[in-house]
This record gives structure tokens, C-alpha cells and sequence, in this order.
């Protein structure tokens, strides 16, 4: 290992529970690795967790008698997590910290209503100062659609301790790694065109979306877990410097957004399923953001390893 590498302990046990993804499926087979909703003898007895356009998922490690939970993203709305949260029994007061993978508004937009529930907790929320920047993005049409930020006073009213991070973070007992800035290493991942950020009075062109960041974790025996929002720095970029800052090249398990959707990234979805199968994690699941085409290509390379997402759902590692 590279004396420049962040030593991560090792867990014994990574769980992902899905609390705000594009997709909700209470019928979809489980496993031992993807436990499903628990769903009521009457079918219809209870509610449905519910579907948005976002991502947030609680992050729980344990290492023998430790063990410890963030909550990474909190999705689209105020009401959709706490109301998928709840249907889950997950317990708000049980988080230790909040983690924005980025600032767009399908990530934060349910930090208000979170942290309302938590009350005035002082609540870690980690993330990168660009995470704050005004955003739009401009289609090949002219269209502009605006993606307002998180507003820093609104959630330091509501008890947030805003932690400011370009580079790594390290959180619980030193068991879960924020990466930080993503290095951009391949040349097929070359951010959003059309993105854009206002400074100094103007609008200028922001492809590379640099507050983008994911969790990692070290499964002991098994290798890396790597949580990501929408991956904005490339998948593979996001894998590789996982691997590159932790000094450990085996990975287990990559979830979460992979932004492979839409016409802009149809050219670089070949590659970066090549890439993926060559990198080879036993557990693929693609979810919030990767789009149709994307989705089922991997499922078709890496079969063994794709498991399909859906809100409700918890990943055991």
C-alpha cells in the first residue's frame, strides 16, 4: 500500500437502505444480499414506499460490537424520505451524520424537512463548498432549467453543523471515507455539457460538476463498497480514485447513480461497461440516474452481478 493511501478500517457488515431512488418495485424477487420491503399478509394493508426523481440512502457499518449510520442524500422532497423512512422503521435520531453527495436539488431537497425532524441537534452535514453554487442547465434548445442549490442560512437555522470539505473525509470510527473531489483519470467521462454555474455576475460553463463525491467502505475480506449520488465524475473515475486514495484495488460493491442517461451519454456507455466488467465487483446496482440503455447493458455484461434496485430496499454486504 502506498504510503499516500487513507488507511480505512476494515467492517464486517455494510447495509444501504434505499430511501429516495427513481423506482419502487414491492413485488421484486429478494435475496440475502437485497432485502425488499417487507410487505403485510394483505397486500394492501399497508402503504407503498413511494418513488421521486433522487437519491438518498442510510449508510449503516459494523465492526464487531461498533457500528455506526449517515445518511447520504436525502432525495427530492421534504415529505418523500421521512415518509419512505418511516414505512421502513428507520429511526432519524439513529444518524450520526448527513452527507450531500452534490448540490443539485434532487439531493438536497429533503435536508429541510430532515432535519426538522431531528430538531436543533447541531447535525454534522458534510460536503464540498461548490455544493452552494446557482445552477442551470442549458439543453442543445435553448431551454434552461434551473437547479437551485441548498441555502446555507436556512439550514444552519435548522440545526445543521455544515462542515465544508474539498478533500477527504473520514467518519465513524474511521469505518466509512468521504471521497472528497474526484480525480479525472479516463477519456470518456467528460462531465455535462450544457451545465453551468453563476460566479461573479455571470453564468460559466461548469461540466465537470467538481462537488461530486461518494462513500466508500473496506469489506473485510471481500474489498471496496462505494455508495455514489449521481456520479457526475464518471462511475469509473469515481471507482478508480476509490481505489487510488484507499490504496486497495479489489471492489466489491458500487450503488447508487451512474448519470448515464439521456442522449449526451449514449457514446459513453460502452466504455464505461467495459471498464465496469474489467473492474469486475461482485455486486452491480445501478440506480437514480443511470438510465434505461445503461442499466440494461450492464445487467446483460455482468448478469452474475447486477441486482436491480428499488426504493424500499436494503443491501446487505
Amino acid at each position: 500500500m502506498s504510503t499516500n493511501t487513507i488507511p480505512l478500517v476494515e467492517v464486517d457488515e455494510v447495509q444501504v437502505s434505499i430511501l429516495c431512488d427513481n423506482s419502487v418495485d414491492v413485488l421484486m424477487t429478494g435475496s440475502a444480499t437485497a432485502r425488499r420491503f417487507k410487505l403485510s399478509s394483505n397486500l394492501f394493508e399497508k402503504p407503498f414506499p413511494i418513488a421521486e426523481h433522487g437519491f438518498s440512502a442510510m449508510i449503516e457499518v459494523k465492526k464487531g460490537d461498533r457500528s455506526g449510520k449517515l445518511m447520504f442524500d436525502t432525495g427530492v422532497s421534504k415529505q418523500g424520505i421521512l415518509y419512505n423512512m418511516d414505512l421502513m422503521e428507520i429511526n432519524a435520531h439513529d444518524i450520526q451524520a448527513i452527507i450531500l453527495s452534490h448540490g443539485h436539488a434532487d439531493h438536497a431537497l429533503g435536508l429541510p424537512g430532515l432535519l426538522a425532524r431531528l430538531g436543533r441537534v447541531n447535525m454534522p452535514l458534510i460536503l464540498h463548498p461548490d455544493s452552494f453554487l446557482q445552477r442551470r442547465l442549458v439543453l442543445p434548445n435553448g431551454m434552461e432549467l434551473q437547479l437551485p442549490p441548498p441555502n446555507k442560512a436556512d439550514l444552519r437555522h435548522l440545526g445543521a453543523d455544515i462542515i465544508e470539505e474539498v478533500g477527504p473525509s473520514m467518519l465513524v470510527d474511521n469505518m466509512i471515507l468521504i471521497s472528497g473531489e474526484v480525480a479525472r483519470t479516463t477519456d470518456f467521462e467528460r462531465g455535462l455539457r450544457g451545465h453551468e454555474s453563476w460566479h461573479h455576475d455571470h453564468w460559466e460553463p461548469d461540466p465537470m460538476i467538481h462537488d461530486d463525491q461518494c462513500a466508500v467502505m473496506h469489506l473485510a475480506g471481500k474489498g471496496l463498497v462505494v455508495v455514489t449520488g449521481c456520479g457526475h465524475s464518471g462511475i469509473i473515475n469515481i471507482i478508480r480514485n476509490a481505489q487510488r486514495i484507499t490504496g486497495i484495488d479489489k471492489v466489491h460493491a458500487v450503488i447508487g447513480g451512474f448519470h448515464l442517461t439521456g442522449p449526451q451519454f449514449e457514446a459513453v456507455i460502452d466504455p464505461t461497461v467495459a471498464a465496469l466488467k474489467e473492474i469486475g465487483p461482485a455486486c452491480v446496482v445501478p440506480g437514480h440516474c443511470t438510465g434505461w440503455r445503461a442499466t440494461h447493458k450492464i445487467a446483460a455484461a455482468m448478469p452474475d452481478a447486477f441486482i436491480a434496485t428499488s426504493v424500499g430496499t436494503t443491501f446487505v454486504l
